[in-house]
């Protein structure tokens, strides 16, 4: 019984695309951190290698704690699928075995909670093995990879981390039959990890702080203090001393707390007290029922009310979603724990200026959002389909434009939103650390300058992708790849243009002195450029919506060609001619009136240069004084 239930859970879970998901995410920010010195996970790397077994060990302790999140979907999801879905009733009628029951979904979520966390080793992976391909890091910054060093960090880290954590999980899930409860029970563990981390600052506290954190981060903080860039590099975690107590004391909890939810879990059910309904007792049985008279004029009036009835059920569907909840505390907590870590360069603590505040919020949202916006792009174009109501939906009368012009709004206003939610809580620090002026125009100018733009247009863009392609999960990959994958290419082929690059534009980094920069016209020329762009896909994904049994793109294009009104096809082809002619615009002004040089001519500049002036590399430079220093200024 076990095996069946652990094994359902298993195959359940991993036909959903948020493991993948997560796992894409892991992978994405260690691979940033790996091969490139601007993404920092846990501190700066310095002289050790950047795949060295302690860099390994810190990024997979410390994207555990986030991994938490992830998991607490994967344990209230195993405890609560039965009853959000009306089934417990009728299994638990069936002789069940209750350990094989509960031991079964608990050890399958178990094994799924890891697997995201997995992402941290491929990431190092890919980033080792890419970043000198393409000279992004030097190849003699990486070193040899040891098969103990992942071992060890799964069996010392991630496996009983995610133990501990969903063993209360789990509990809280058959305790509570709460979702809302789940959730909380992971911010409390999180918060008890920071709690721990007071002991810290008292060298006398090492060993308390050492033992009470429940990730084992401080336990191998005071267990590799003393390494050496040399031992850094070769030595993995071992089993050993404070690290390996550590871990005993915290499985061990999370058994207690395994058994004790177990034999507090029961196939029965209270008896709930239903109240009694006052029934009508005049008597109806001669009363007649007529049907009321409809009168349906097909005007702008209905379009726009079916308009706000589409954007409101699928922005609910959205903000509704467990997946939604989990991916907003994740980047919470991630900008919380940034703005904490201060401004501080080389010694000195710089003030929390709007600027610098504004360029936190938009390294979080760009992965964050741009997550949302992939995944429920999907979501929002299947989300009849897989409830079965997709015919009855699509046999009313309305335009497909207006359904999807409807989804790909509320993917706007719910990135914008979480942005808002980012700029809340910068205000908020601000406030906290006595910083007075605070810039609200920047703060706004900034999320429509560059943000709102980049919504606007990877949200036209994922839902074409997912209506041409149809299928939602080869839908999910070929969105990924044109997001992740698109940049590089063009690198790979030494195109370099903002044209081609989806949502590219020049710089808009703000200062006190240059407001938004010389490159503000040009980015809102390309913000247009790009803008028309999304909205013509959103055009063509309207006339191609796949409404009833149609499943091929040649019959839904034939289908296009006989049922669009000309009206229709007029404002297509008004668009596409304005986004051709914006295009010429762009076009003329950036490779022909102001030309520029791309990375690999800049290079080829360089080397000429060096070889013009080698000659003179040690050669006696004349002295000059500090009277002929200042006359020759002045």
């Amino acid at each position: 019984m076990f095996k069946n239930f652990f094994f359902a859970e298993l195959k359940y879970v991993l036909k959903q695309p948020i493991v993948y998901i997560f796992f894409g995410l892991m992978t994405l920010l260690t691979f940033g951190a790996t091969s490139s010195d601007s993404v920092v996970i846990g501190g700066v790397v310095g002289s050790v290698y950047k795949n060295a077994p302690h860099i390994i060990t810190v990024y997979t302790t410390i994207m555990s704690i986030f991994g938490l999140l992830i998991a607490t979907a994967f344990y209230n999801n195993a405890a609560l699928r039965d009853y959000n879905h009306d089934f417990y009733e009728i299994l638990f009628t069936t002789p069940l075995s209750k350990s094989g029951y509960f031991f079964g979904r608990f050890f399958g979520a178990l094994l799924l909670s890891t697997i995201p966390i997995l992402g941290v080793f491929c990431g190092i992976w890919l980033g080792s093995l890419i970043a000198p391909l393409f000279h992004w890091v030097s190849a003699d910054r990486f070193g040899d990879f040891y098969l103990e060093t992942f071992l060890n960090n799964y069996f010392l880290f991630i496996l009983p981390n995610m133990f501990f954590a969903g063993s209360i999980i789990f509990a809280l899930a058959n305790k509570f039959k709460s979702t809302v409860v789940s959730f909380v029970g992971s911010l409390v563990i999180i918060i008890g990890y920071i709690i721990a981390g007071t002991f810290m600052s008292d060298m006398d506290n090492e060993t308390v702080a050492a033992l009470t954190d429940s990730f084992g981060i401080r336990a191998y903080s005071v267990y590799s203090k003393y390494y050496t860039p040399i031992e850094k590099n070769t030595l993995s975690p071992g089993f050993t001393g404070l690290l390996l107590l550590n871990r005993l004391l915290w499985i061990s909890l999370g058994i207690i707390i395994l058994v004790l939810s177990y034999f507090g879990f029961s196939f029965r059910q209270k008896n709930e007290k239903l109240k009694t309904k006052e029934t009508d007792k005049s008597d109806t049985g001669s009363a007649t029922f007529s049907l009321p008279s409809l009168t349906i004029n097909y005007n702008r009036k209905l379009e726009w009310l079916q308009f706000k009835s589409f954007f409101y059920t699928n922005f609910l569907s959205i903000t509704k979603s467990a997946t939604f909840k989990i991916l907003f505390l994740f980047s919470v907590i991630l900008l919380v724990s940034d703005l904490v870590g201060g401004f501080e360069y080389f010694g000195l603590q710089m003030y929390p200026l709007t600027y610098k505040l504004t360029g936190n919020i938009n390294g979080i949202s760009s992965v964050f959002v741009m997550i949302i916006v992939v995944f429920f792009s999907g979501e929002l174009v299947w989300r009849d389909r897989d409830s079965n109501i997709n015919e009855v939906i699509d046999a009313t009368p309305h335009l497909s434009f207006i359904s999807l012009l409807s989804k790909g709004l509320s993917l706007i206003s719910v990135a914008a939103i979480l942005h808002f939610f980012f700029v809340l809580c910068a205000v908020v620090y601000q406030l906290i650390n006595g910083f007075t002026r605070i810039e609200f125009d920047v703060y706004l100018l900034d999320f429509f300058y560059r943000n709102f733009f980049m919504y606007l247009i990877w949200g036209g863009v994922t839902i074409m992708i997912q209506v041409l392609i149809n299928n939602k999960y080869i839908g999910y990959f070929v969105s990924i790849v044109v997001i992740f994958l698109w940049s590089l290419l063009l690198s790979v082929l030494d195109i370099e243009s903002n044209m081609l690059d989806i949502g590219g534009r020049p710089s808009t980094m703000y200062s006190d002195m240059n407001d938004f920069g010389p490159g503000f016209i040009g980015a809102m020329w390309f913000n247009l450029y790009w803008s028309l762009f999304a909205v013509v896909c959103l055009l063509i994904a309207g006339a191609l919506w796949n409404r009833g049994v149609l499943s091929s793109l040649k019959d839904r294009i034939k289908n296009a060609r006989k049922s669009l009104p000309k009206s229709y096809r007029l404002v297509v082809i008004s668009l596409v001619g304005i986004w051709i002619i914006v295009a010429g615009f762009v076009f003329y002004n950036t490779q022909i009136l102001n030309t520029y040089k791309t990375s690999d001519e800049q290079e080829e500049l360089q080397v000429s240069y060096e070889k013009k002036y080698k000659k003179y590399e040690n050669a006696i430079q004349p002295k000059i004084t500090d009277a002929q220093y200042y006359i020759d200024i002045f």
